[in-house]
């Protein structure tokens, strides 16, 4: 039972940090087409760490060890 607790909350935590990742994205290339190259840079920057950790460290790290474990 424990088990399945922490996937369900590994799941949980990778899906939002994703999308964070992603909505990150997406602002930075509103900002990037309106002409604010700095805020695009800074919030393209933040997408890709989110991303890395959202993907990576929790889905391929985390994640994917526990459903092998089931």
């Amino acid at each position: 039972m424990d088990v399945l607790v922490e996937l369900v909350a590994y799941l949980l935590l990778a899906v939002v940090i994703t999308g964070l990742g992603l909505l990150a994205e997406l602002q930075s290339l509103s900002y990037l087409l309106s002409g604010e190259t700095m805020a695009a840079l800074w919030l393209a920057g933040m997408g890709i760490l989110f991303l890395y950790a959202g993907v990576y460290m929790l889905g391929y790290g985390k994640l994917m060890p526990a459903v092998r474990q089931l």
